[in-house]
């Protein structure tokens, strides 16, 4: 304990860190939602799937030209029937931004790093995403998670890369 309460390795982490409370709030609720996604397709994935046959068949019934419900038939089938990569990927990675985000919370210099691994991880598959799709909506997620993980670091990714490279070897 040192004048001020506060020891020196915190100051250090203090002035390292210059975390967000909305950050870790939009990390902490994002990682909840994958992760809650992962066990909801893992437990009623079978259910899920049946209802939504029977949903899109009234709505064809309807209309059969229905756009929403074409392009559905593509993704959907696909998400919750080969749903052990999809419930894999969404549990591990929930869980990831939610220690990420207790990382954060905490001013521990590990959350840092693990949320940037995670975006950049990450940022491949969601630019093809994004060329694939061309929906705004998944060009927004990307931009706010490289600004995010900007931020984290100061804006400064060399000086990031130096530490980690340090921080291993």
């Amino acid at each position: 304990m040192h004048l001020f309460g506060i020891h020196p390795q915190e100051q250090r982490i203090e002035r390292e860190l210059h975390v967000s409370v909305y950050i870790i709030i939009y990390k902490f609720l994002l990682g909840l939602i994958e992760f809650s996604a992962g066990l909801t397709v893992a437990l009623a994935g079978s259910r899920i799937y049946r209802l939504y046959q029977s949903s899109l068949l009234k709505e064809l019934s309807e209309d059969p030209h229905d756009l929403l419900a074409r392009l559905s038939e593509s993704v959907v089938p696909n998400l919750l029937t080969h749903n052990s990569y999809v419930v894999i990927y969404l549990v591990v990675l929930g869980l990831a931004k939610m220690v990420g985000a207790v990382g954060l919370m905490y001013k521990q210099n590990w959350g840092v790093d693990l949320l940037v691994l995670l975006t950049i991880l990450m940022a491949p598959f969601q630019i093809v995403s994004v060329i694939l799709s061309r929906h705004v909506f998944d060009l927004l997620y990307l931009v706010v998670g490289l600004l995010i993980a900007l931020y984290l670091i100061e804006f400064r990714p060399k000086a990031w890369i130096s530490r980690m490279f340090l921080r291993f070897s």
